[in-house]
């Protein structure tokens, strides 16, 4: 009798004592969700402010993008009218100029509410939606990986802390969309692969295809996806079957005659590259690829690339290292379904290493994954009684951390916008081409759409890097009608078109203050250094 009422207890305290883990799980799960929801609700107060557009890290970027999506919703090609005399004016060629999700995404909204917002404000109003998007389907893919939800919220609440995330959700450019894509598609794959080894021709078919039509999102995709998309294929032994084979070779053929038909509709012709030195060009001779025995292109592609990704990323660097090494410690193994998600992420962090520089704007493509990686690491360490309240804790300090430092970005972002308003520098233009400084260059794109009175026409500086027109810079404004420049100059910075505005153009307006971020640092913002706009007029 004795004997039942001891067992009987003790199933009682067991019963208690999971009854109370899981109490616990509840209280900080629900902590976590609640401190990536207010980093999200912080980060969105300086959406339109921080970083400056235009300025800093992708200096003239965001509109160049934006523009380029806009001329492309109107007419089906991607360039851009306003760089005058470049060979951005026309399209770049088949390989970056198929942006129909993303240009047709962002372009459409910058079309249609061009007189309400500015295009800047736009893009990353939509990047914002896409960046949650993102987190939806990392918390989605994490949770069928692993059933630990601790391990999942803190993954997500390191990648919401990043500084990679906070600035890359607040860009107009495509490198968000570019990491939902990657993550998606990779889920893609590893729920095929989920259903076991499976040679139906269609599944070739799809991984292929899908795989060949991501080119219309970003160019960067699909050099992301290749390598685990031929994974995926001899996973599910594809490569040994010759119906599979076909089927892939048709999947290719289907999305590229797709591309390729859409491409000829719009432009008339089936050029891959484009014309002249242009934006292709531009990046893909820098590809680490194709310097393989270059020491220094090695070196900025390992060390200074991890460097870089531990400065913008390290809270998800940092619990992914602890969640690395504590299995190796106690030699937790990984379900089979984990390695094949594994793989698929090493391999998309090959082509990632490979294919692209070390821009920090690209971390993004590759961090959504990574935190889902991170989030089956994480999950054996979180077993132990009281490593779940000390992450939380030490998150908590994290997100304190986060905020206060996102605060002070703010704040510096906002004086710098404030300061730099240009509409009523622009009163005294009318009627004519205005060549702008990055830095300018989103304020007039918005006032050109929304002032028609003025009848000013933006035009940007590309001929300078990428030109069409085998003629000087002076015989390209001249013979243009460019009338007004508006070029700016700081301590560590001027305008390269100072020399000819000096020459031939007068100055009708100056202004004097903290106008751009190019010569200060948010974390330092130099407040004793002077920016210097001038407007000037041909004589």
């Amino acid at each position: 009798m004795s004997e039942r009422s001891e067992v009987s207890n003790a199933e009682v305290r067991m019963t208690n004592s999971q009854s109370h883990i899981r109490s616990s799980s509840v209280v900080i799960h629900s902590v976590l969700l609640v401190l990536i929801l207010l980093l999200l609700i912080d980060q969105s107060r300086f959406l339109f402010t921080y970083p400056v557009p235009d300025t800093g890290m992708w200096f003239g970027d965001e509109s160049w993008t934006m523009l380029t999506a806009r001329a492309f919703a109107a007419t089906g090609v991607a360039h851009m009218p306003e760089a005058i005399g470049s060979s951005l004016a026309y399209s770049n060629g088949l390989i970056n100029g198929s942006i129909w999700i993303t240009g047709l995404l962002y372009g459409i909204p910058a079309t249609f509410l061009a007189l309400l917002a500015s295009p800047v404000a736009i893009g990353r109003s939509m990047t914002m939606l896409l960046s949650i998007v993102t987190l939806l389907i990392s918390i989605r893919a994490s949770r069928l990986l692993t059933e630990d939800r601790i391990a999942v919220s803190l993954s997500v609440l390191a990648l919401v802390s990043c500084d990679a995330f906070a600035f890359s959700s607040h860009s107009a450019r495509f490198d968000t969309a570019t990491g939902l894509a990657t993550l998606a598609y990779l889920v893609f794959l590893w729920r095929l692969l989920e259903r076991g080894k499976s040679t139906k021709p269609i599944t070739s078919f799809a991984i292929v295809f899908l795989g060949v039509l991501s080119l219309a999102i970003y160019v960067h995709v699909p050099t992301l996806i290749a390598l685990p998309a031929l994974y995926a294929l001899w996973r599910i032994d594809a490569l040994r079957n010759w119906r599979c084979l076909l089927s892939a070779l048709a999947g290719l053929l289907g999305g590229s005659m797709i591309l390729v038909g859409a491409y000829w509709a719009t432009t008339g012709s089936v050029d891959l590259l484009g014309h002249g030195y242009n934006q292709y060009y531009n990046v893909a001779n820098s590809l680490p690829i194709l310097h393989p025995f270059s020491w220094q292109v090695q070196k900025i592609n390992t060390i200074d690339r991890a460097v870089q990704v531990w400065q913008v990323a390290w809270p998800l660097v940092l619990l992914m290292i602890i969640g690395v090494l504590f299995r190796i410690w106690k030699r937790h193994r990984f379900t089979a379904s984990q390695v094949d998600w594994l793989m698929l992420s090493a391999l998309t962090l090959v082509g990632w290493c490979a294919f692209e520089g070390p821009a920090v704007f690209y971390n993004i493509h590759i961090l959504p994954v990574v935190a889902v990686c991170c989030a089956v690491t994480l999950g054996p360490l979180l077993q132990m009684r009281l490593t779940p309240i000390l992450a939380t804790i030490g998150m908590v300090a994290i997100a304190v951390l986060t905020i206060m430092r996102q605060e002070s970005y703010g704040r510096v972002a906002q004086k710098i916008t404030r300061e730099n308003s240009l509409e009523s520098f622009l009163e005294s233009a009318h009627d004519s081409f205005i060549l702008v400084d990055e830095p300018a260059l989103n304020e007039v794109a918005y006032y050109e759409r929304s002032h028609a009175g003025s009848n000013l026409h933006l035009m940007t500086k590309h001929f300078l890097l990428f030109g069409a027109e085998n003629r000087s810079p002076a015989e390209i404004l001249r013979d243009h009608n460019v009338r007004y420049l508006l070029l700016y100059s700081t301590v560590r910075w001027q305008s390269q078109l100072r020399p000819i505005a000096d020459s031939f153009y007068t100055v009708i307006g100056e202004r004097t203050g903290h106008l751009t971020d190019q010569a200060r640092s948010y974390c330092d913002p130099r407040w004793d250094d002077i920016d210097t706009l001038r407007l000037y007029q041909s004589r």
